[in-house]
């Protein structure tokens, strides 16, 4: 398949609001660098020249003000391998690593391996939104503990849950290839997790979870939380994990949580982005 490749320079501060509006459209073809000999930060886009939204592109120019660099016309396996390149086993929280190539033997003395096939900067665990949701599950004693992953994307917290002890996890996404490639990589660790395709609860078996997880926008957040069914998922001691969201959106996720009965209990933030878990007042 071929794409267009869009090389744009952009200012710094601007990087975690442009990840936001990606994520916002669900668009995954992307990666930002830092090209420290020119002292620039450079954005790459890629746009299926089959299907070019060049509306999208222009969107993005003009809000960010964009210096297009380049435009080139590239096979997908050319920027793929391009990118993978930028790829090294990280480490995404303490005793717990991520290993981007599961045809490459990787082990962390002391340490948990979770062995992914990379798709995007989301779905590989590198960015803070799934640092920050993963740190908040481990200040959660999950052992024995029931979890609920919903937006579970390629599953990372679903499998971070079960690393640290959850008896029973389940992880739902709309996405039907997210929930694939999910299925691909549990397998791939030799996981006991349920993962499913769901657009927020629609098709979710009303249970109580220990836990409920979600690393979404935080508009989403609050559709889930206005969701029919939310509450029949929630007790007095269910703890609810959201991560997702960005500084200046913080505040309408809490307002939404109050107005469901919710109590925040915790926050963190990392960059421009924030997790904030919450219980049911009593």
């Amino acid at each position: 398949m071929r794409y267009f490749e869009y090389l744009f320079s952009i200012n710094k501060k601007n990087e975690d609001d442009l990840i936001e509006v990606f994520f916002d459209n669900n668009f995954k073809d992307y990666y930002i660098d830092e090209d420290i000999k020119n002292g620039i930060t450079t954005l790459k886009m890629y746009i299926s020249a089959e299907d070019p939204d060049e509306k999208f592109v222009n969107i993005l120019m003009e809000k960010f003000r964009l210096e297009l660099l380049s435009k080139e016309l590239v096979m997908e396996r050319e920027w793929l391998r391009t990118w993978l390149d930028t790829l090294s086993p990280f480490e995404l929280i303490e005793g717990i690593w991520i290993n981007p190539f599961p045809e490459e033997p990787f082990e962390k003395e002391n340490a948990e391996v979770l062995h992914i096939v990379p798709g995007s900067a989301f779905g590989t665990g590198l960015h803070p939104t799934t640092k920050l949701a993963s740190k908040m599950l481990k200040k959660i004693n999950l052992k024995n503990k029931t979890v609920l992953d919903i937006g579970c994307g390629t599953g990372i917290l679903s499998m971070v849950s079960k690393l640290m002890g959850a008896s029973e996890v389940k992880g739902y996404d709309y996405d039907k290839i997210a929930v694939e490639k999910a299925r691909d990589t549990v397998r791939m660790n030799n996981m006991d997790i349920k993962i499913g395709v769901s657009d927020f609860l629609n098709d979710v078996e009303v249970y109580k979870p220990d836990v409920l997880v979600s690393n979404m926008v935080a508009e989403l957040l609050i559709d889930l939380m206005n969701h029919k069914n939310f509450d029949k998922f929630i007790t007095e001691k269910t703890e609810i994990i959201f991560s997702g969201i960005i500084s200046h959106k913080e505040k309408i996720v809490i307002e939404k949580a109050k107005e469901k009965g919710l109590e925040l209990k915790d926050r963190m933030e990392e960059d421009s982005w924030k997790a904030l878990k919450f219980q049911k007042k009593i």
